[in-house]
């Protein structure tokens, strides 16, 4: 399951019990759902499990809305009693940290599954209310060889941004527990680097001096990191550096006023596959490009030989395979430009292909004036706007050619959507106010070819269907072509 259905999941699980269980308003509820997730930041941190409690509609009783359980390190809570309401017996410390507004540290060494731990509990507010309590269950072995001394500093200064939104809390990345951190003060000196760190240091970048008692940026010094991403208004960085190991890619924020966390992991497995798929993408890029070129070098011999022909039906004949070629040839110039060399967006795809088309067959005698309505975040994949190129080329150059005959001006509008109930569902609309279809037209048999393409592509390759109506209903002229076709589009 994706990373943001797990936290959606998780949000709307925490929703239910609060308001079946909990004293929680309705704003105190949301306050919560929109910290929730950095939880577990804060837990993988730590290396320690995390325990979210309210007050239960009962007086003295609270209700578990929530674990975290550390990613890449052992858990104390192996089942999952999230949604029981406890008693202020069971827990004191919770009673006490909800009662005073403070940080309460419970009893050192108690041995939870043959391990010695402690418990520390933290108030949540939101503005004078406190609206919850986390409960830091500290394996003692595992907190001691992480973060040592530094372990409650750093987690007052976590549990302090959540209070005070000093954060933009969604920049707090995912961890995998095989991170290494290091602390520096306001003056970017070294107050602690885990083992893990220092391991990291030494294998992807081959740094083996003593790190700490020095400034990060000194020990530093000799690489040229690429700034992946930087907000300097909340002092927040992501740096790559290269390495005689790798690549090392360490994220800096702030912890307090006068502290900062960096968080140190190997990517060198992701950055060598980030790098292939660059390449592959600048081939496919320059594949896009050459089919392009050749395109057009095809598309101007047409030209040269439809200059040198005296007989117009070869002269139509010559201009239709063109017009044919050019929006092949706009599907390749779009995917040889864009990021994603996958998919092409569909509304600039339209709007190339009409612009190129009134370029090509307007006349003096007819002024046809064409609107498209397409969302800007609509795409189809590249085969799939190769067949809807044509399409819409078919379509658009029908209403040119033989829709407005003997008309002093047109109007041609176009409409793409998905099918809000089936979004695997494709709608195009064209319709124009001109005479509309022969009545002796009939789509199942064509006697032309762009509609016999037209309808091939359709059926074959977009597993769709069309339906006309010429005139359009209530009017006396005019046609309207729907197309649905069954394809992978998105938005």
């Amino acid at each position: 399951m994706p990373i943001g259905s797990e936290i959606e999941n998780s949000k709307t699980k925490v929703r239910e019990i609060c308001l079946a269980n909990s004293a929680m308003s309705e704003e105190e509820i949301s306050r919560l759902e929109s910290i929730i997730d950095n939880f577990q930041f804060i837990s993988d941190l730590l290396a320690t499990d995390l325990m979210v409690y309210t007050e239960a509609k009962k007086k003295d009783n609270y209700v578990l809305v929530d674990i975290k359980r550390p990613h890449g390190h052992p858990t104390l809570f192996y089942e999952s009693s999230v949604g029981r309401t406890i008693s202020a017996k069971a827990e004191p410390f919770v009673k006490k940290s909800f009662d005073g507004g403070k940080k309460t540290v419970g009893i050192y060494g108690v041995m939870i599954a043959g391990r010695p731990t402690q418990q520390v509990v933290y108030p949540i507010h939101h503005y004078d209310n406190i609206i919850a309590t986390i409960s830091f269950e500290k394996d003692l072995y595992l907190t001691e060889s992480l973060l040592g001394k530094h372990w409650n500093k750093v987690a007052d200064d976590l549990v302090g941004a959540l209070n005070q939104k000093r954060h933009k809390l969604r920049h707090w990345p995912k961890l995998v527990g095989q991170e290494g951190f290091i602390l520096t003060d306001e003056q970017d000196q070294m107050m602690y680097t885990s083992y893990m760190a220092h391991n990291l240091l030494v294998s992807v970048l081959g740094i083996r001096e003593k790190p700490n008692s020095v400034k990060l940026s000194t020990l530093l010094k000799d690489f040229h990191p690429e700034i992946v991403e930087d907000e300097p208004l909340i002092n927040f960085v992501i740096k790559r550096y290269s390495g005689i190991g790798g690549t090392l890619q360490i994220t800096s924020f702030d912890l307090s006023e006068n502290s900062k966390i960096h968080v140190l992991r190997d990517i060198s497995e992701l950055s060598l596959k980030e790098k292939e798929i660059k390449v592959k993408g600048a081939l496919v890029k320059e594949i896009h490009h050459r089919v392009k070129n050749n395109l057009n070098a095809v598309a101007a011999l047409l030209r040269m030989q439809l200059r040198r022909s005296s007989d117009q039906a070869v002269k139509d004949a010559f201009q239709q395979a063109i017009l044919r070629l050019d929006s092949i040839t706009l599907v390749h110039e779009c995917l040889s430009q864009a990021d994603n060399v996958q998919i092409i967006a569909v509304g600039q795809m339209i709007k190339d292909i009409a612009r190129n088309l009134q370029h090509a067959l307007t006349t003096e005698e007819t002024k046809i004036n064409v609107s498209i309505t397409c969302p800007d975040n609509l795409f189809l994949d590249s085969e799939q706007a190769v067949s809807a190129a044509l399409i819409i080329n078919e379509l658009i150059s029908n209403c040119y050619e033989h829709g407005f005959v003997g008309l002093s001006k047109g109007e041609i509008v176009i409409d793409i959507f998905v099918d809000e109930s089936d979004k695997t569902k494709f709608n195009f609309i064209i319709k124009d106010n001109g005479i509309g279809l022969p009545k002796e037209f009939n789509l199942e048999k064509p006697l032309g070819l762009g509609w016999h393409i037209i309808t091939t592509l359709v059926k074959e390759d977009l597993n769709g269907k069309i339906n006309i109506h010429s005139p359009i209903e209530g009017t006396n002229t005019g046609t309207e072509i729907r197309i649905e076709a069954k394809i992978h589009a998105k938005q």
